[in-house]
């Protein structure tokens, strides 16, 4: 009795899926080195951070009215608070990866990831 537990096109699509799992994890997990946010409050940049290097806590409060709380920590940046009505800013979360966004329209804040970061869905 003599059966073969793999055939060459058994191996050939092992093969692939364990290639496409490789470079999943290679561009899931990808160093966001370069990451950069830019805080702009109508239209002008109030702020810009360096997201591999914020490990603590830092809050930004920029002159906007409505008054908008921005924190940075652990390489993400959020709107912590707001006054405005819907608060859908803070609803967005945090903002980690190139190409990010959230947006205050009452404030006229916009937060943006700006780096190398970008994936497919980002465009």
């Amino acid at each position: 009795m003599n059966v073969k537990l793999f055939r060459k096109g058994d191996i050939a699509v092992i093969a692939i899926i364990i290639i496409a799992a490789i470079a999943f994890a290679y561009f899931s997990f990808s160093d966001s080195e370069n990451l950069q946010a830019v805080i702009t409050v109508d239209g002008e940049v109030v702020e810009t951070l360096d997201l591999s290097s914020v490990k603590e806590r830092i809050v930004i409060t920029p002159e906007t009215e409505p008054k908008v709380v921005i924190v940075a920590e652990n390489g993400e940046i959020r709107f912590d608070s707001a006054e405005c009505e819907d608060r859908l800013c803070v609803n967005s979360g945090s903002l980690k990866k190139g190409g990010d966004t959230a947006v205050c329209l009452p404030a006229k804040t916009v937060i943006t990831v700006m780096g190398s970061d970008v994936d497919a869905v980002v465009y």
